[in-house]
């Protein structure tokens, strides 16, 4: 299946607080209470509080700096089941790249960064120091050509899948 046919997950729920507590419980039951693997095995941690980062944005990613203002995003919510789709690398083309990122506190964290080209979808994980876990899942979202840009600026592609 090519990445452009990946389905939506599109619940018809009418009042926002029961969409986003449908969303959340997918998101619960789907990775962070599942068992969540890589193309080569590596077991990924999703962590409960993730699902708020995950699945909010910014109204203005240029000038946002990270801060996600719009607090629940449709759109993110809908490719909830395209993070695992992208994990797997089935039947698509992946760059898996390298960079280092300053946190909130101004350390500097290492990320791997799934960048699914079909469909410009991006996966972020870190490196996990949690007991029989490779990597951590940070967020995901559908990003534009210039975002994509800034993402490759400052990175190495370790990998390429497809």
């Amino acid at each position: 299946m090519a990445a452009k046919d990946w389905p939506l997950c599109v619940l018809n729920i009418e009042d926002p607080d029961e969409l986003i507590a449908a969303y959340r419980k997918i998101y619960l039951d789907e990775y962070v209470r599942a068992e969540v693997r890589d193309w080569d095995g590596r077991r990924v941690l999703f962590r409960a509080m993730n699902f708020n980062h995950a699945f909010s944005e910014s109204s203005d990613y240029r000038l946002a700096a990270g801060i996600h203002d719009v607090e629940f995003s449709l759109l993110r919510a809908q490719r909830i089941y395209w993070i695992k789709l992208a994990l797997v690398a089935q039947d698509v083309r992946i760059e898996v790249l390298a960079q280092q990122r300053r946190d909130d506190r101004g350390r500097m964290r290492r990320r791997r960064t799934l960048v699914v080209l079909e469909n410009r979808y991006v996966v972020v994980l870190e490196p996990c120091s949690t007991e029989g876990f490779e990597f951590q899942f940070i967020t995901a979202f559908v990003a534009d050509k210039s975002y994509m840009d800034r993402i490759r600026r400052g990175a190495a592609v370790v990998e390429r899948r497809g």
